[in-house]
Order: C-alpha cells, then structure tokens, then sequence
C-alpha cells in the first residue's frame, strides 16, 4: 500500500478511505444494505482521491493557479456564429483585472450586490470573475426576464449596479427609474466581436428597436475608457463559506429562488471532476452551449478554464443550430440537455466523422428515456463520437451536477454513480425512514458544494434543507429514485407528479416511458383526471 499521512486526513478521508479498501477488496468486512453508508461509488475512483483537499481560494485563484504557466494558450474562442474571436489565459487575466480596476472606481467594494444579466460573451467572463476578485456577488439574472420579474428581482436582491445587454436597454431603462437604481451599465452584444460590419448592423437594430443607449456613463466602451492609472487593485482575501453567486432557479415548485453559491461550492464541485477528466487534455476543445446566466452555464466554463480547455463560447444556445455548431467545432467535450442532443435524432448532417473527436457528450437538466437515450447514443456513435449521452444529475441548489453515467459503473437507464465526495440517500415517501438498495423513494443529497441556502427565503430553507442526528446537511431533492448494489442513481419520477390511486402511487414517467415507445407516439405526457 502507498504511504498516506494519516494524521493529517479528516475523519470523513478516514472512513472514505476505509470503504475504498472494503468495496475494492483490500480489506475484508462486512457491508450493509443502506447507500448512505456503504457509499458503493467511492470504488470507482483512484484511491488517491480520498486524499486529497478541497481548494480553499477564490473561483478567480482557482483558475489563475491552474493557468498561470500557460498564459499563451487559447482560453476563450468567442463564437458568434459569423466570426471567431480567440482570447489567450493572458488577456483573459488582464481584461478581468481591468473590468474589477473599473468596477472598484465605480465603487462597487468587497460584499456589494451587482446584477449580471449577459449571455455567453466574453465581458460575461470578465465580469463574474472581476466581481469575484473584489468579492463583490454576482447576481445572474436571466436578459429574457419580464420587466415586473426584473424589478422584483431588483428590488428584493438590493443590488449596487446592473451590468446588461443592450437587447434589453428598454426594459431596465424603466424599471431602474422605479426603483431608483442609478448605476447602470450597458454591454453590445457583439462588442468583442472581430468582425466590424455585423457590429454596424448590430447597433442599427438596437437603434430600430429602441435600445440604442445614449447616456455616456451607461456604455461599456465609455465605462473602460475611464482613467484608473493611479488606482491600485485592492483584490478581496478568499473567506470561507461567504456567498460568491446568487442564480435564480424556478424550482420544481415554481417558486423563484436564489440559490446562493459560495467559491466553496463551486470550487470543490470542479475538484471533485478531477478523476472524470482522465480522457481530457490541456488544449482540447470544449463547446459551451449552455447560457451564463443560469449557475450551469457558469459551473461549465469555469470546469473549463480550470482544466485548460480551450472553451469555446456558443452565444447561440437554440436547439436548432446546436448540431451545426457541434460539427463545426468537433470538441472533445460538450456539455447540453436533452432538448440539444435529441436534434442528433436521425440528423441527415451528420456524416460518419463528424464528431470523431467527441469523447465527453453530457447531458443534464431532465431526465432522458431509455429510448431517447439509446437512439442519441447510436446517432453519436454512427458520427464517430468515442462514446454513446452520458447522462449528469444535479441541481442548482447542489452547486451543479453530483452524479454522472460515464466510463466505470455506467448503466443505460440511470444518472450514473455520484461524485466522489458526495452522498446520497432515499427516504420513504410512505414511512419517512430510509430504504435499502433498490427501492424507491426521495433521493436526498448531501455533498460539499451544496447551496449556503435561498436568499432572503427561510420558508423554502426549510422545506428543501434538513440536518441529520450527526450535523450533516440534506438537500431533498424531490425526485423519486432508487440506488442499486453498485451505487447507481435511477431517476424514477417527481415527487410533484406522484398521483394516489385508490391505495396505490401511481407514477406518470413510468408510464410515459411505455407509452413513449409506442412507433407513433413521438412524445406523450401523462397527467391525472379527477
């Protein structure tokens, strides 16, 4: 065995350590029947990884201490679907120094609250990283929001400043007058864009459609313009646990939350991705299709940049152009929901090396059918992909994704084995108590980059987070599911979508299933009658 200092190991690393050795079968013992304790996945994974810490710095240290001796690489390609844009680590670093020089002129200081509603362009990378390096919180906002939910979300996250698209001038334009938020800046979609006469007939839209911005303190050129020569950047010391990123998710509930997110979080959960990287190397290219302003689509580029990829930056995130754009770029990795990958369906663009550089296609966000599952497979497969949808679990709440259905212990039909620091368990809808391998119930989760809570929200705290008899914190899901001998998660249905029949549970996505299987039925949705 290889020498390990276990005085400097936490108890958790102790006993991870142990069920390693019991799973693989280094020791000889006994196990029991309940997935909380034995952790079945932990056999997936090297050993060496239950001893290893967590990354304790900031999401901006993070990425500067894994890139700082490869500045001259590619980090960024900004796609607009007319043009390609390449930023190295180099101007990465010093355009997010730059927007944080200007944000703290501006007088946003450490533990401000700043709206960022931008999509996948690069002054969205600089400026959730530049608000970070000052510990200012980024709160994302959806640009797509309805003015009455823009102002509410405003209002209830008192934020100092709001960074915008020019698309949506209009509509902050009114509500910041409302609500008396003076500092408002404004962002051309295309700014970084190389390619001068689609930025021409850009800004000759935005004029047509009224979101033509004239006050000078509110453009983004006139914003970097300013003079800071004899500011010195003052960045904020990493702090445990304080909250980094506010994204608001709707829930299964539809009860708007947001979720608060700390460097912690986020961090730990790229760390944690470390031992599912082993088929991806500095340089590969990674396509990011999945839009920032929802936590995902910042847990991906920032898995990204930390692992060296070269990321390309999709501002189009439609179904419709998402197998255009995966021929064009053929990345090694890909990231999508289910809604992108079923376009590759029978998809006559796709020839038999179209995507022979694919080895990570994921999926995330809903639950693929066994059907859709094995049909997507086949396509990537037939296109050159190295491997068949590797299907992701996870939730906003729980930083991101916590399971993954790739490579070891993968099975059609589930959300794969969890990562290796987080745990799981299923509870009773009936007894409240917890079941065994292979039975059904709500899976909870518990895992080290999980939420700090919804802000400002005790009520839904409550409903959705639980301590147990030991202290550790539970996140209830609200799916159904099971976890069978060898640690796999079967996403069986909703909690929300349980229906009582006579004594039975009823559940639609089982039956959904079937019925989608039927040859006429494209898709079908199963719903109670009274």
């Amino acid at each position: 065995m290889e020498k390990i200092d276990y005085d400097n190991l936490s108890n958790e690393q102790k006993r991870n350590l142990y069920l390693h050795d019991l799973l693989t079968g280094r020791l000889l013992g006994p196990l029991t029947n309940n997935p909380r304790i034995d952790k079945r996945h932990i056999k997936y994974y090297p050993r060496e990884t239950y001893t290893k810490k967590y990354p304790e710095m900031t999401m901006y240290d993070y990425v500067y201490e894994k890139n700082k001796d490869n500045m001259e690489d590619v980090a960024i390609v900004f796609d607009t679907g007319f043009s390609e844009t390449e930023i190295t680590y180099s101007q990465l670093f010093e355009n997010i120094d730059l927007v944080a020089l200007h944000l703290q002129e501006r007088g946003i200081k450490n533990g401000d609250k700043v709206a960022v509603s931008l999509v996948n362009i690069p002054e969205s990378i600089y400026t959730i990283y530049a608000l970070n390096r000052i510990g200012a919180v980024a709160c994302l906002i959806d640009p797509r929001s309805k003015e009455i939910n823009l102002e509410k979300d405003l209002k209830d996250l008192k934020v100092k400043m709001y960074i915008g698209l020019q698309d949506g001038y209009s509509t902050i334009k009114k509500v910041s007058e409302r609500i008396n938020l003076e500092d408002v800046l404004i962002i051309q979609t295309l700014y970084s864009s190389s390619d001068e006469k689609i930025k021409e007939l850009y800004l000759y839209s935005k004029i047509q459609e009224g979101n033509e911005v004239f006050e000078i303190n509110r453009k983004w050129d006139d914003f970097l313009s300013r003079k800071v020569e004899n500011l010195v950047l003052e960045p904020a010391p990493y702090q445990k646990n304080k909250v980094s990123i506010i994204s608001y998710t709707g829930g299964t509930t539809g009860v708007h939350k947001g979720v608060q997110l700390s460097d912690d979080s986020l961090n730990t959960l790229i760390f944690a991705h470390e031992p599912l990287m082993y088929d991806l190397h500095r340089g590969d290219k990674f396509m990011n299709i999945l839009p920032q302003f929802m936590i995902y689509g910042f847990l991906t580029l920032h898995l990204g940049l930390c692992y060296q990829l070269k990321t390309y930056q999709v501002m189009d995130p439609s179904p419709e152009k998402f197998v255009d754009y995966l021929i064009k770029i053929n990345p090694q990795m890909c990231f999508g929901g289910p809604v992108h990958w079923e376009t590759l369906i029978n998809n006559s663009k796709l020839q038999s090396n179209s995507l022979n550089g694919l080895n990570s296609p994921i999926s995330g966000g809903e639950k693929l059918s066994s059907s859709q599952e094995e049909e997507i497979s086949r396509a990537l497969l037939n296109a050159g992909a190295k491997n068949g949808i590797c299907n992701g679990y996870g939730a906003s709440e729980l930083g991101g994704s916590v399971s993954l259905n790739k490579d070891k212990g993968s099975r059609p039909g589930t959300v794969g084995k969890l990562h290796p620091y987080d745990t799981a368990k299923i509870v009773s809808l009936e007894t409240n108590e917890e079941c065994i391998f292979n039975e059904e119930g709500e899976l909870w989760i518990s895992t080290p980059s999980m939420m700090i809570g919804y802000y400002n929200n005790e009520e839904e705290n409550n409903k959705a987070l639980q301590y147990d008899e030991n202290g550790e914190l539970w996140f209830k899901t609200g799916d159904i599911a099971l976890i069978d001998e060898n640690g796999l998660i079967e996403i069986t249905g909703r909690k929300k979508r349980l229906f009582v029949c006579g004594l039975n549970n009823v559940y639609p996505s089982e039956m959904e299933e079937y019925i989608n299987q039927l040859p006429n039925v494209k898709k079908c949705a199963v719903v109670n009658v009274p």
